[in-house]
């Protein structure tokens, strides 16, 4: 068991609209757009239960889904952020496999058969979902992407990323919320995927030479409209995993320009140095651009998208075929 203290430091901080009754916690439900005080978490054992949405877990589940992270970096990130003692190191992990499990269990083709493909042309005027969603997607220049949506359970008012190759069955999605409320991804979990969710990579195209590594799908996902070949890593961290997928590829680094990204550029080619024999690139984006997504909004088309990447190219440790195919 977690200790009561911990829990309930991580839920006054999280959470600012609340009311107590004894050892209960409740809050609004994280899982849908809903003001009706629907989430309740049991302070002392952090069991919790989402009226609304009709989910249910253990605490560190719950920190999963707020924070948009796999079970076991849950975990690392309740030991790194709130526990200070040897004692509460040795309680969380004490954690049963067996309470690991979340409720339902479904494959990940299970779950995209609730998921509707948005249509731009076809949109609800009187959805909510579909007036953000359309929103979000023209604002963002994506429309040449096939998104989903969901209008209800756990994704409900999210869209819809798919990770699929060519008109394959997807095998992993990614859910980005389209409100202010919740956190902003919530990612299938490893006992739907069958794997980790850190050693997942977007879908790219495996017959090139070299491929942009981004942080998360949307970046990819504008690189690939503008001809580049790009995967994310759903994070500033590379796995082992994934590293081993990429080994034969010349790696160009396109992470976030903070503190973080700087950090997993770092990170990513140590853990490349002893599986690549080749040498690295980073993709600076210009100043005041945010992140490629960005980049790819404000260029008027691809030639101009692919000249700002050119000019950002950094550390160049190696001449290959990279410039050539940005021409």
């Amino acid at each position: 068991m977690l200790p009561s203290s911990v829990i309930k430091e991580y839920l006054y901080s999280k959470f600012s609209v609340n009311k107590v009754f004894g050892e209960e916690f409740t809050t609004n439900s994280f899982f849908v757009d809903d003001d009706k005080m629907k989430l309740s978490i049991n302070m002392e054992s952090g069991l919790w239960q989402d009226f609304r949405a009709h989910e249910n877990g253990n605490f560190p589940q719950l920190v999963a889904a707020l924070e948009g992270i796999p079970y076991d970096e849950a975990l690392k990130f309740l030991r790194s952020k709130l526990f200070d003692s040897p004692e509460h190191l040795f309680e969380i992990s004490s954690v049963r496999v067996e309470m690991q499990k979340p409720a339902k269990h479904n494959a990940v083709s299970d779950i995209f058969s609730s998921f509707r493909k948005f249509d731009l042309r076809k949109t609800d005027p009187t959805s909510m979902t579909d007036r953000l969603a359309k929103k979000f997607i023209l604002s963002r220049k994506l429309h040449k992407f096939d998104f989903y949506i969901s209008k209800s359970g756990r994704y409900h008012n999210r869209l819809i990323i798919p990770y699929a190759y060519n008109d394959q069955e997807p095998f992993y999605f990614q859910a980005r919320n389209l409100s202010l409320l919740g956190v902003k991804y919530l990612n299938p979990s490893r006992e739907v995927t069958g794997v980790k969710s850190s050693d997942i990579l977007f879908p790219y195209k495996e017959s090139s030479d070299y491929i942009f590594m981004t942080e998360g799908p949307l970046d990819a996902i504008s690189l690939q409209l503008n001809g580049l070949n790009a995967t994310c890593t759903q994070g500033s961290n590379l796995s082992r995993a994934q590293a081993d997928q990429l080994k034969d590829k010349q790696i160009i680094f396109a992470y976030d320009n903070d503190d973080a990204g700087k950090a997993g550029v770092a990170q990513a080619r140590n853990m490349m140095l002893s599986k690549n024999k080749n040498h690295f690139m980073i993709a600076q984006l210009p100043s005041g651009v945010k992140d490629w997504n960005d980049l790819h909004v404000r260029c008027k088309n691809s030639k101009d998208f692919k000249a700002c990447v050119t000019k950002g190219l950094q550390e160049v440790d190696f001449s290959y075929e990279v410039t050539e195919a940005l021409d």
